[in-house]
């Protein structure tokens, strides 16, 4: 094939690849796009469980469900529960729209029912923290960070060590023989 059949191929290949690209470009989905600010929208916002405390571009807006007119505009939402800060995200107000918002709140905690054999004054740590005394029957450990952790469970000169993946919101049953 002489080379100036392929320059003129390749120039209708580029020229068609570049049109595409810039076609690419110039779409853009409602979600990357900025609202307009100066308007007003309305906005809903429900949790599970309710009564999360809702905080919108910095204005507290009180405990979910909440239903209110907001300023349009691009805006952090931030939903707390128990303290904690489960949820901040962005989000687009669109002037003269309804935003509904449903969101599934998951502490990030869960516990852990330790029991020991013998069951008697075996002492327990989590992640190098001690965190009890076994006194007969099982342990059961609250509000530990999700993940994986490692537990260190000791009487006398016996010693075990096992990592337990705690599951946020569930308990995890974990039996350790120190014989």
């Amino acid at each position: 094939m002489p080379i100036v059949t392929r320059l003129r191929n390749f120039r209708t290949v580029f020229s068609m690849a570049l049109l595409v690209s810039v076609a690419a470009v110039s779409v853009q989905s409602e979600e990357d796009a900025v609202p307009p600010r100066g308007g007003m929208g309305e906005v809903s916002i429900i949790t599970d469980p309710p009564r999360a405390m809702v905080y919108l571009g910095g204005a507290k807006l009180g405990l979910s469900p909440v239903d209110t007119s907001f300023a349009s505009g691009r805006h952090t939402l931030t939903i707390m529960y128990n303290g904690e800060e489960l949820i901040t995200e962005r989000v687009n107000v669109w002037p003269d729209r309804k935003l509904v918002i449903e969101r599934k709140l998951v502490t990030p905690y869960g516990s852990v029912t330790l029991t020991t054999k013998p069951e008697k004054n075996v002492r327990v740590s989590i992640d190098g923290e001690p965190i009890g005394e076994t006194e007969g029957g099982p342990l059961r450990i609250n509000n530990i960070e999700a993940g994986s952790r490692i537990f260190t469970v000791t009487r006398g000169k016996a010693k075990k060590q096992v990592e337990v993946k705690v599951i946020p919101e569930e308990n995890v049953e974990v039996h350790v023989d120190l014989n």
